[in-house]
């Protein structure tokens, strides 16, 4: 069978001494999303938030994310490597960010920040929830262009040939399968099912926690395993065990939402 074989530029744009990563391209365009869907929020008075503060929020929240999802997947996946090369810990356009991690650091910001402004977290987080999906559906497509994370051997019809990262065997496209399911359907489902309870807080933070951590659970299951770590019992990833952590504290936000709707 003749699959495709996977030959794109991890680069948008390349002019003289002006390059620009799709990687990049996609947290910058994931960034405006959520920028303006939360200002379409404000507008509309959906949230209570007022446009300054969302927009100091989102301002450094995007830093936070950025630190948070490196960090995040130094210490958690690859530290020997970084160890060994310590230069290569700012070389973010190569990919190398971790999901679990930059949550972590969100979390964190969000919580400090509300608490300056005398404001609940989840007066941020639920907004937030709301168009974060879009923002992972782009990063998750700018891991296909990149040809990173590909998915384990599989003969498919649609299975992909990665060069660049792995062998020369067909590999099932998980970058796609997780664009789809923790982007698109997330976002649907967000939109369907979380915005009509954005005034219960902590409802959207936790429905998003525990649709990406189920999400994400089972599309490990393709995913080419990270070799520094491997498998655990011969069979779960250790991203899916940080994702069932993420599902009963989704489930538990929900849970508390209904009891305590001022959360």
């Amino acid at each position: 069978m003749n699959y495709y074989v996977h030959n794109l530029s991890p680069m948008a744009l390349e002019w003289g001494w002006l390059i620009l990563p799709w990687y990049w391209l996609a947290y910058i365009a994931g960034f405006f999303i959520v920028y303006f869907g939360m200002m379409g929020f404000v507008k509309s008075k959906l949230i209570k938030l007022s446009a300054n503060e969302v927009h100091n929020y989102l301002s450094f929240g995007f830093l936070a994310l950025l630190l948070g999802g490196r960090v995040g997947y130094i210490l958690i996946y690859n530290l020997s490597y970084y160890v060994r090369n310590p230069m290569k810990v700012f070389a973010i356009w190569e990919g190398g960010m971790s999901f679990h991690g930059a949550i972590i650091a969100i979390a964190v910001y969000t919580y400090l920040c509300a608490k300056k402004s005398n404001r609940s977290m989840f007066e941020y987080a639920d907004s937030i929830c709301l168009w974060g999906p879009l923002g992972l559906f782009l990063g998750r497509m700018a891991n296909f262009v990149n040809g990173e994370l590909a998915g384990r051997v599989s003969d498919v019809p649609w299975a992909v040939i990665f060069p660049k990262f792995y062998d020369h065997s067909p590999r099932h496209p998980s970058q796609i399968y997780e664009a789809v399911s923790e982007g698109l359907i997330l976002f649907v489902i967000m939109q369907v099912l979380g915005k009509k309870k954005i005034d219960q807080r902590g409802f959207c933070s936790g429905l998003f926690l525990s649709v990406y951590g189920v999400s994400r659970f089972i599309v490990e299951f393709f995913r080419n395993p990270d070799p520094q770590i491997g498998l655990y019992l011969n069979y779960f990833t250790l991203g899916q065990f940080l994702c069932l952590l993420m599902v009963i504290l989704g489930i538990f936000l929900m849970k508390k939402s209904e009891r305590s709707p001022s959360l």
